[in-house]
């Protein structure tokens, strides 16, 4: 039965290691984490958020340099022709491209080049045309009254803003003018809108996006289809000159603008923004990815190796719990022994007793048991026989009792009531040493709610240290008293006290200043007082014995719930 009750009790510390330790495995495993990550976090995020930052201003940067070279594209195309038809003019002369023929020959030489005019035309300084080539008929027609005619009277070169015209057809020229001593004159060449759109889209190369002109009101002067039509006012309106190159960015496009310098127009080229950060969603999902993956290495590797450390310290801790059971049974065992002592020899002296009326009642046998008297001294002697088994049993019951492990226990208890059943225990043993034991309780012993089982070995221990000290010819005082919430115990002796270098190592385990000693005995009774939530102290003089105080609340309380 006792190897059964030890069993449980040792299961059930072993279920309150458990939890125990898997709080502390979580605060573990919380703090790894916490110190894993946040680095991670912090110096990842930073270098992240700096290379997003550097990747999105080198993707601009690109984009602006890019722009930069179409525009510039556009103006050397626009520069080129305007170059063709000066020197036309001034090569050939006012004379020579009016004769019959040789316009055609000229704008034929022209388009063999690159087939980008519509159509070639030489005008006086009055506006009337004085030869033309191409498919419309504007021989006849005057343009002194036309805003490009006016504008060129200032200017030496001029190129359009995309208009109708007499062709009703919408188009932009290039105009050339030449001074003679007579005036000046004029040759014209409207440039094929078609040719220039196509140009212009296909300065973006493999890149996609659109890529568009406006003036400076926004009207497109060239533009593809799925932005709008030649002519038309776009979203930007009313632009004013800026240099350099001017980045708008929003939720889904970033627009990109510049001046180009041959003619007052905005080039413009409409990014998608998922396209131009492509490259940058990549190195964020495969920064993802590498982030998700390290994250489950270190959880999984702070988890597997907490968790392996954490079983293996559940199991060191379940063996030195396991043990010191051992210590604590093999510490009450070696003071109930010495309380039993005294119990064992009123065994003997009542089997003693027992054995003289025994041999008495043999002799008895042999007389007249009819005899009244013989029958009286028999019915005595049964008595007595009756009454050293009694004593017998009470004797073993104590022995029994202080040395039968008990399972822990909380419940409402008397402190008294554990002092006085110790004494009762020791009593021989206080008559032998002639010690006399002083009782000090309050009138009305104060209840607490502990461990009486614990409790007594406690005091067990501290009860026979004092007969230990005292030896002979002492007495052992017992003083309980209210303390705060809970009660206060002293075991007071007139032994011959303890030194003061030893105080402070005596509740350590192992020592002891007694041969016999194992040095366990006040080290397992501190242990015990701590967890029921109380304190142990020692307080002594050399010469003038060891008073020994318990403090216990009047409600039990371990460690955890005090701290």
């Amino acid at each position: 039965m006792a190897t059964t009750d030890s069993t449980m009790h040792l299961r059930e510390t072993q279920e309150r290691d458990y939890p125990y330790f898997r709080r502390l495995w979580n605060s573990v495993v919380v703090a790894l984490l916490a110190a894993a990550f946040i680095p991670l976090i912090v110096i990842g995020g930073g270098m992240y958020y700096y290379t997003v930052s550097v990747i999105e201003e080198r993707t601009l940067e690109n984009l602006g340099m890019e722009l930069g070279r179409h525009s510039q594209a556009i103006d050397e195309f626009l520069s080129e022709r305007t170059l063709d038809l000066k020197l036309l003019s001034s090569n050939l002369g006012l004379k020579h491209l009016t004769e019959p023929g040789n316009l055609e020959r000229a704008f034929s030489s022209l388009q063999g080049e690159i087939p980008c005019f519509t159509d070639l035309g030489i005008i006086d300084d009055h506006g009337r045309h004085l030869a033309y080539v191409g498919p419309y008929d504007l021989l006849s027609k005057n343009y002194g009254e036309a805003p490009w005619f006016k504008a060129i009277l200032e200017r030496q070169v001029y190129i359009s803003d995309v208009f109708l015209g007499f062709r009703n057809e919408p188009h932009f020229i290039i105009a050339v003018k030449q001074n003679t001593a007579e005036g000046f004159w004029i040759i014209r060449a409207a440039v094929d809108t078609i040719y220039f759109e196509n140009m212009v889209k296909n300065v973006l190369g493999e890149r996609s996006g659109n890529v568009f002109i406006v003036n400076s009101d926004g009207d497109f002067q060239a533009a593809p289809g799925s932005v709008g039509e030649i002519m038309e006012q776009g979203e930007l309106r009313y632009l004013k000159y800026f240099e350099g190159t001017r980045l708008e960015k929003t939720s889904r496009e970033i627009l990109a603008m510049t001046w180009l310098k041959k003619v007052p127009w905005v080039c413009v080229v409409k990014f998608d923004r998922n396209e131009i950060y492509r490259a940058l969603r990549n190195m964020r999902t495969v920064a993802g990815a590498v982030l998700g993956l390290g994250a489950l290495i270190i959880v999984l590797t702070v988890l597997l190796t907490t968790n392996y450390l954490f079983t293996r310290l559940e199991t060191k801790r379940r063996s030195i719990r396991f043990l010191d059971q051992q210590l604590r049974h093999s510490s009450r065992m070696a003071s109930s022994m010495k309380m039993a002592e005294g119990s064992v020899l009123e065994i003997n002296e009542s089997l003693s007793n027992v054995d003289l009326v025994l041999n008495w009642l043999k002799e008895l046998s042999h007389r007249d048991l009819a005899k009244e008297a013989n029958q009286q001294e028999l019915r005595e002697s049964l008595d007595q026989i009756k009454s050293e088994v009694s004593r017998s049993r009470k004797a073993t019951d104590m022995i029994l009792k202080s040395a039968r492990p008990s399972m822990p226990i909380i419940g409402d208890m008397r402190v008294s009531d554990v002092l006085d059943e110790i004494v009762g225990l020791l009593e021989r043993e206080f008559r032998f040493n002639r010690i006399t034991v002083k009782r000090d309780y309050p009138e009305e012993a104060p209840v607490i709610r502990s461990d009486s089982s614990q409790l007594r070995q406690v005091f067990q221990n501290l009860i026979l240290n004092a007969i230990t000290a005292i030896r002979k010819d002492g007495q052992i005082t017992l003083q309980v008293r209210p303390e705060g919430e809970g009660v206060s115990v002293s075991v007071s002796d007139t032994g011959h006290g303890i030194p003061n270098e030893m105080q402070k190592k005596i509740f350590d385990p192992l020592f002891t200043t007694k041969p016999e000693g194992t040095g366990l005995g006040l080290s397992i009774s501190a242990g015990i007082v701590e967890k029921l939530g109380g304190k142990i102290s020692v307080a002594s003089e050399p010469g003038k014995g060891a008073t020994f105080t318990v403090v216990l609340p009047s409600r039990f309380r371990t460690t955890k719930d005090i701290g």
